[in-house]
């Protein structure tokens, strides 16, 4: 015989400020032949506290494994009444009589599962509680080949259970399928009218967009030969906002609960739609976004020496998209030049605030659009900085930097990888070996930089070995040093910083901390950005030097072009990088020394330290980690 009829499980998932109410509702029934069980899957608020003061048992379940199903079985498998009745944590008893009416209907050994009745409070929104009215009606039936049941208040026979588990891998309406699978063998569904819980939803609307997206994905797989027509679920969808609207002025609901229609029900089909193009099984990241929705978090310059921390929804990618969980982001000089004011682009007026800042990262896919292929969740991955439009002559020329309608990560018009996620077209992503370390791998996109620029100085000469002076030992500087002498050239970098120096002496480059002797130079490479540094290399440089400006802002120079003519000196200039040289500096990366790069590691929160040590020169370079690696 069992110790009890009726086991009662709860899932609770940060369910505190509602979980005292269905405790004292629970204890409060008529029934008395019960016990409570809870299932916690990693609760950090005071749910567990509220449960433990209650006699309940506490069944904990990793995040990671949560699934409907998987949940509902483990409670199941530690329940030991004859019925299990399944009550959402955001639910109340409308009565004292619930828990005896569920149960009631069992008397006929045909009855499998039983759902009762659900209705909203002041906070339901108007689209939610007419569709409680059209589901949840007045009267009790039976459903003989109709599927339906719903587990935010239900119950089934534990024998029926112990034959048919729920299916864990569904993201969603484990509850239909496994009304679905009863009927099957036989047995019928009864909607208990009398069983009445409000059910309390207080979902923003991205968790009802992934509610929707999670039960679309597992309706598809329930019933494989439904098919989705995204053009007449549009008008279905409009369809039912003006009847969600009629219904409210009907009940004289104020005018803000009605309109509260229209975002509900995009929400609805755009997660209806999606889910029902999601293809392949639920990976890590999507897991979590359906179960746990999170926020994410980004650093945002909000103007000229403003900036702050904000949180907001993780960002809904297209079909060509990708969405990046960012490892590590290096902090730039370009960065700060924003924050400063100082970028032309800002000047202008062609870039505004706010934004997100952030163009050298490192990161895995968390998930990849319906129109992608060659990236999947769980690859490792960088990203370019200039986004061309990909169709003017610009872009077909690859001189995406001269394309009016282009965007940079984190520089002009588009937010970057100071935040824990960042959506990019895919086309712009490039994969990652599956070992490749994503510490050093932030630094692919200044190297990518690095290496334009040093083709572009080198164009047109013979690999004789040259003598190289590199002014300014930061990222670009140090990573231009090094391609230098791995191409045998004699390399001499100038910094006044000697933490920089020492950090890039090795081999044939050495180190100097003041700017001299440059008329012994074949090539200059001016990494710097001051104009005091660019006069000095313009000026006594030696005849026949070739200059390579990498460094930015300048600002304006006075200078008298005719020496460059008559000392035969040529200046090239180069900025950005293109597809090709990002392929170029995956290939190179794995065989430079980078280590000085990412000896200063700090987490998102410590960013202003990063910025004013990386500013000052108290570190080589500054990288922040967005995610834990």
């Amino acid at each position: 015989m069992n110790p009890v009829e009726t086991s009662i499980i709860i899932r609770t998932f940060n369910e505190g400020k509602h979980l005292t109410r269905l405790l004292e509702g629970i204890l409060a029934q008529e029934y008395k032949d019960r016990e409570i069980l809870i299932v916690d899957s990693g609760s950090t608020d005071n749910t567990l506290d509220i449960a433990r003061r209650y006699p309940v048992k506490i069944v904990n379940v990793r995040k990671e494994d949560f699934s409907f199903g998987y949940s509902l079985n483990m409670g199941c498998r530690n329940a030991a009444g004859e019925y299990l009745v399944f009550v959402s944590a955001h639910t109340y008893p409308l009565n004292n009589r619930w828990l005896s009416n569920i149960i009631k209907p069992f008397e006929d050994p045909k009855i499998g599962m039983v759902y009762g009745r659900q209705i909203g409070n002041d906070v339901t929104k108007i689209s939610e509680e007419k569709d409680m009215r059209n589901n949840f009606g007045e009267k009790s039936r039976i459903l003989v080949e109709e599927s339906f049941g719903n587990n935010a208040n239900a119950a089934i026979r534990k024998s029926l259970w112990i034959e048919t588990p729920y299916d864990e891998k569904l993201p969603g309406i484990e509850d239909i399928d496994w009304a679905h699978r009863i009927q099957k063998k036989g047995f019928y569904i009864y909607y208990r009218a009398d069983a009445v819980i409000y059910h309390i939803h207080e979902e923003t609307y991205r968790q009802i967009y992934n509610r929707f997206k999670r039960e679309a994905i597992a309706y598809k797989t329930i019933f494989p030969d439904y098919h989705f027509k995204a053009g007449k679920m549009a008008i279905v969808y409009m369809l039912a906002v003006l009847k969600d609207m009629y219904f409210g002025f009907s009940q004289k609901k104020p005018l803000k609960k009605i309109l509260t229609s229209i975002p509900y029900r995009y929400a609805e089909y755009c997660g209806c739609r999606n889910g029902y193009r999601h293809a392949g099984s639920l990976n890590q990241f999507l897991r979590n976004e359906l179960y746990f929705p999170g926020k994410n978090r980004s650093i945002v310059i909000s103007g000229e020496n403003k900036h702050r921390i904000e949180e907001g929804d993780i960002p809904a990618i297209a079909q060509d998209e990708v969405l990046i969980s960012v490892s590590y982001v290096g902090v730039c000089s370009t960065d700060l030049d924003i924050l400063d004011g100082k970028l032309d682009y800002y000047k202008s007026g062609w870039a505004s605030y706010p934004i997100v800042p952030g163009h050298e990262f490192s990161g895995i896919v968390a998930a990849a659009g319906q129109g992608v292929h060659g990236l999947n969740a769980g690859d490792k991955v960088v990203g370019e900085c200039i986004l061309g439009c990909g169709a003017c002559e610009h872009c077909r020329q690859n001189q995406p930097i001269s394309c009016k309608e282009r965007k940079e990560v984190g520089v002009l018009n588009f937010n970057g990888a100071y935040s824990r996620y960042l959506k990019i077209p895919a086309r712009f992503v490039h994969k990652l070996p599956d070992d490749a370390s994503l510490e050093k791998a932030c630094l692919i996109e200044p190297l990518a930089v690095s290496i334009r620029g040093v083709n572009k100085l080198l164009r047109g000469e013979d690999n004789r070995p040259g003598k190289v002076a590199v002014l300014g030992c930061g990222t670009i500087g140090n990573l231009c040093a090094q391609l230098m002498s791995s191409k045998g050239h004699e390399v001499t970098a100038f910094d006044h910083n000697p933490l920089r120096i020492k950090g890039i002496k090795k081999g044939s480059i050495s180190g100097r901390t003041e700017i001299t002797g440059l008329k012994d130079f074949d090539y200059i490479i001016e990494a710097t950005g001051q104009s005091d540094v660019l006069e000095k290399a313009l000026c006594e440089s030696a005849t026949g030097v070739k200059i390579l400006l990498l460094g930015l802002p300048y600002g304006s120079v006075e200078f008298n072009f005719e020496n460059l003519v008559a000392f035969d000196k040529a200046v090239v200039g180069s900025v950005g990088s293109t597809k090709l040289d990002f392929t170029q500096a995956i290939a190179k990366y794995a065989k430079l020394d980078l280590e000085s790069l990412i000896q200063n590691i700090f987490p998102l929160e410590d960013y202003e330290a990063a910025w004013i040590q990386h500013k000052s020169g108290q570190v080589v370079k500054a990288i922040l980690r967005m995610n834990g690696v």
